[in-house]
């Protein structure tokens, strides 16, 4: 049995994943915000998992967690996240540090903090996003935390690899709910997709299920895309293509 700590654990992809180790029988360490009537009743039904409060706008909520953790860890799942849309013209940049701070900055303030506790040979996986690849305008906080997140990624699969602690990071495209998005959004996500449809939160956490596996022993400081193919397709070629 081995265990793992997975923030976000009790919504999204971080509740897949949670779910998808708990049946493969390891042990884990999941975290939440605000939602603690559910995080009660995951944990009520899994005897195999631990759910603990975490604030990732705090550093001092970060500490109390680790400080907590006695476990020696196989793997930590970076999972949560937020979006929190900016106003360039207003310029007041709140909604832009707190993308950085919980999506980037705490993140990396947990692998610092628990690197200790990390076995030799153990998997951290983070969760980026495809937005990370492309401008944006209201998003432009969200997509730039989540470029900062794979490039340390590449950083910390240096730091980290002479224990043989590999670090790698999933950019989903359109998964789920979009993190909320408006349903019209996500019906046009949908048609321009290659595959026609929306990801799972299931697909990731399949991923990131295996990226902590030894089946992905030679895989370190990579990005995977999961996006159904989403960055392969240009909107000016594909209407290219029917109007010639």
């Amino acid at each position: 049995m081995n265990t793992y700590l997975v923030t976000g654990a009790s919504r999204g992809i971080g509740l897949a994943t949670t779910l998808i180790l708990l049946e493969n029988g390891h042990q884990v360490i999941g975290t939440y915000n605000g939602n603690s009537e559910k995080a009660a009743k995951l944990e009520k039904s899994n005897k195999n998992l631990q759910m603990v409060q975490l604030d990732l706008v705090e550093y001092s909520s970060v500490d109390k967690l680790v400080s907590n953790i006695k476990n020696r860890l196989d793997g930590i799942v970076n999972s949560a996240g937020i979006f929190e849309e900016v106003d360039f013209n207003s310029y007041k940049y709140d909604a832009l540090e707190l993308n950085f701070k919980v999506n980037a900055f705490s993140p990396l303030y947990l692998v610092s903090k628990l690197q200790g506790q990390l076995k030799d040979g153990s998997s951290i996986v983070n969760i980026s996003s495809t937005d990370s690849k492309v401008g944006s305008t209201s998003g432009m906080g969200y997509a730039a935390s989540k470029a900062t997140v794979e490039s340390l990624t590449r950083s910390l699969s240096l730091c980290l690899a002479q224990r043989d602690i590999r670090v790698n990071a999933i950019a989903p495209g359109w998964i789920g709910d979009g993190m909320q998005a408006p349903r019209e959004v996500l019906e046009i996500a949908k048609s321009y997709n290659p595959l026609n449809k929306l990801g799972d939160y299931g697909d990731i956490a399949n991923i990131i299920e295996f990226l902590l596996s030894e089946k992905s022993a030679y895989i370190n400081g990579t990005v995977i895309s999961a996006d159904g193919g989403d960055e392969s397709k240009s909107y000016v070629l594909d209407q290219e293509s029917r109007i010639a």
